[in-house]
Order: C-alpha cells, then structure tokens, then sequence
C-alpha cells in the first residue's frame, strides 16, 4: 500500500502517537465557554445544588451570631429532635415531588421519540424543565440530609430558633413550584408547533454564527487548485461525527508552517478511524518528522465525537425537521398536519438561509493568499435535503406536495443571487416533474400544475400566491 502511495506521488506518514485529533474536553474558541459548559455538561447544575444544598445545610443550622439576629425573628421555634422530624417530612415530599417529576420528563421522552423523532431528545434534555427543576429538588434533598445530619450534633434538647426549619419550608415552597412549572412547561412542549420552531430558531442561530465566522473569507473557487509539491493526509484518529472545526487555528498553523490545507469532511459527517479526513500541501519541502507535527497540530483544530452536534451543524437542524415530517407520513401514524407545520418552518428557514454565504469556505492569510478550504454544505444540498425524502414519502399527498412548491418558490423570492434562485427553480421543477410521475391519474394533479406555474410567475417578480384551500 505504501509503495502504491508512493507511485500515486501521495507521501503516507507514520502513526506514531495515538490519540491525536480526539477533541478536548473543553469548548471550542469561538463558543461561549460557560454556555458550552451548561449545553455539554448536564450533571454541571445538579452537583451545583447539591454543593449549594449541603453549603446550606451546614450555615442554617448553626448560623454565626451576625446571622442568627437576622434570622432570629424568622426562625421556627423547635427543639432538635423536632427540627429532625420535620426536616426529614420535607425531604420525603421533596424526593416524592421528584419522582413525579422523572417519571413525567420519561414519559414525554417516550412519546417524543415514537411520534416525533429521537433526534429531538436532546431538545427535551437541554430545556428549562430539566436544567433547572432538578437542580432545585437535588439542592433541596441535600439541604434537608445535611441538615438533618447537623442537628444530630446540636446539644441540648430545648426549644430555640431554627432558622434551617424557615429555609426548608421556604424550600419547599419553591420545589412544589418548581413541580407545577414543570408540568406546564412539559405540556407546552409537547405541541408540535412548539417542537418544530424551536428547531428553526436553534439551527438558525447557528447559522448567524457560523455566517459572522465567514467575515474575512474569499469567494470559493469553481475547482480546487491541486498542490503543486507533496501532499500529505490528515487522517482521523477515531470513529465518530465532525463536530466542529476551528478555521482559526487552522489558519494559524497553516501560517505559521507555510501550508494549504484542505478538510473534505463537512461539520456532521462521519469519519472512521484511520480515513482520509483530508490533506495539506507545504511551499516548502518538509520532512516526515516535520510533517508529523504538523499534522498532529492541525487534526486539534478538527473536533470529533461520538454523535452530531447541533451548535455547529445546520444540517442536523434541518434533517431533524425533515425527520420530523418523514415519521408523520409513516403509516403508523399518518398525521398530514404535522408534516405541514415542519414543512412550514422549513420554509422560514430556507428562506434565512437563501439570504447567507453557504458552501465550501476559503480563509485567507493576512496577505490575501488562500491557505485552508473547507467543506460545506450549499443552499442546494440543504433543498435536495429537504425535498428529496419528504417528496419520496409524501407525494400521495396534495397539502404536502404544495408545502413543497411554495418552499422552493419563497426560497427563489427571497434569495439575493441569480444562482441562487436558479437553485430554487430547478427545485421547483424537480417537485413538480415527481409528482407528476407518481400520481398521474390524480384529480388534484390539476391544481397542483396551476400552482407551480403561478410560482413560476412570482420567481420573475410576482407576488407569491396563496395556498390553495386543499393546502390547509
């Protein structure tokens, strides 16, 4: 194999370090660390109540003289061994308040899953019902263990304030609250509308970002230069997703090294262990020992992990909205209107994205010259994305074959390149030429062939035309 790359003029390296290009366990630089931090890390805000809680439970106990003339007149009056009593009556509602909580967040899991899709668990995960009740209940579980645990140590068995006995039912009051917020909060996002928009706004904040990161970059060459001296590969050091990639750092390296560096894996592909993930060409002739570390530098600006990640990746946004739409048109459970509300906030973000610089990026060195290109999805592969498997399940189906023309027909209003709306129109053809293939002796094929060509007029300035009644 070594001498095939060799006649190929493809010089392989040594694998000598394993472990290289495994992402840190630290957030990217061009996150926010402590947003990171909360989104990735979800036993962060548990052992932060519970640290909270048990920091609690040992002041309210026996408070300092300062305190204690605060809370004296708050206080609840009560010998030691009451205190213990009590505490451990809230402690028993607080864990029973708890399991309500646990087996109703399981419950809607379930039912997430099966009529939705999986890939919308995380949503479920990283929401306020989540992050925040079970902070407060673990906070307070550990209040009243520790508490209860220091009064143990308390001598004498007089009456006497205990203002830990004022914090617990204070506590308490607050995990009941906690409890009704949670169910309301789990009813709320339980709808369909709620689930997909909330889709919608989370992959188009991250598009803005990942938009505002393009600032300084060149426009994308129609073909890739190929190097002119040794090209080297960059090859993943373990089975996983790309998650990110810091075009930064890349740049630095690439700078600094004299480099080309070229990624052929977008953000959310899937690399295997030892695969070509892509190569860099150097102005200089480097040796191999040179080009080990230069390697190892650039594959620690590639982040992998395990499975996708949606705070750089569009196109896990959109494939979870299409999945949403696909598992709507399953016989199984055959809900034609929810595949219209996600083939509607589809469209809304089609329309934002038809408006920014997508595709493969090209940054530049501070004197102009192109030193790394990445690859990236364009407006086309996020159509082929949206249409193909919606149309492939959905063409039997008049309300969503139309969802599908008035996508394709906003996104060409919108779009503020001649390409672009080009892209748009063959979509547009492409819908229509399926469905007429598939359902030829259709009654409503008519109609449908009326609306397109209206859409056709409103990509040459028109406005767009409303929905046909079969459409709601």
């Amino acid at each position: 194999m070594a001498e095939v790359l060799r006649m190929a003029g493809i010089q392989a390296l040594p694998r000598t370090a394993l472990g290289r290009g495994v992402p840190s366990s630290g957030p990217p630089r061009d996150a926010p660390p402590l947003r990171w931090w909360l989104r990735h890390r979800l036993w962060l805000t548990p052992v932060v109540g519970a640290v909270v809680g048990a920091c609690l439970g040992v002041v309210f106990v026996d408070p300092p003289v300062f305190a204690a003339r605060v809370l004296r007149g708050v206080a609840w009056q009560a010998t030691s061994s009451e205190a213990r009593d009590m505490l451990s009556t809230v402690l028993g509602i607080a864990l029973t308040s708890l399991s309500i909580v646990l087996s109703l967040s399981m419950l809607v899991v379930q039912n997430a899953a099966g009529q939705f899709s999986p890939r919308l668990l995380r949503h479920f995960v990283h929401g306020a019902g989540i992050r925040v009740v079970i902070p407060v209940f673990v906070a307070t579980s550990v209040f009243c263990l520790v508490a209860t645990h220091e009064f143990g140590l308390v001598a004498g068995a007089e009456r006497a304030p205990r203002p830990a006995l004022s914090l617990a039912m204070l506590l308490l009051v607050v995990c009941e609250g906690a409890l009704v917020f949670h169910v309301l909060h789990t009813l709320q996002s339980m709808r369909v509308e709620n689930i997909v928009q909330r889709v919608r706004v989370d992959t188009l904040r991250v598009a803005r970002r990942l938009e505002r990161l393009r600032s300084g970059d060149l426009e994308a060459p129609a073909e890739v230069p190929a190097p002119t001296g040794g090209r080297w590969p960059l090859r993943a050091e373990q089975n996983g997703f790309v998650v990110s990639v810091d075009a930064r750092r890349l740049l630095e390296v690439a700078t600094a090294r004299r480099l080309v560096v070229h990624l052929e894996r977008a953000i959310g592909e899937p690399v295997i262990q030892g695969g070509e993930v892509g190569w860099f060409a150097s102005d200089d002739r480097l040796s191999p020992a040179s080009c080990e570390v230069a390697e190892a530098l650039l594959l620690r600006a590639i982040h992998t992990d395990r499975w996708r990640d949606e705070d750089a990746d569009v196109a896990l946004g959109v494939r979870q909205l299409v999945d949403v739409a696909v598992k709507a048109l399953s016989p199984g459970i055959n809900d034609p209107y929810t595949v219209v509300e996600a083939l509607d906030q589809l469209t809304f973000l089609m329309c934002e994205l038809s408006q920014m610089r997508l595709g493969p990026r090209v940054v530049p060195d501070s004197s102009g010259r192109p030193r790394v290109f990445l690859r990236a999805p364009s407006l086309r592969d996020y159509l082929d994305l949206v249409t193909d498997q919606t149309l492939r399940y959905g063409a039997t189906e008049p309300a969503v074959v139309l969802r599908l023309l008035r996508l394709a027909g906003a996104v060409g209003q919108h779009a503020r390149q001649a390409e672009t709306r080009r892209t748009a129109r063959e979509t547009l053809h492409r819908v229509l030429a399926a469905t007429e293939q598939g359902q030829k002796d259709a009654s409503w094929l008519a109609g449908i062939r009326r609306y397109a060509e209206s859409l056709e007029q409103a990509l040459e300035g028109k406005p767009l035309p409303p929905l046909p009644a079969i459409g709601f």
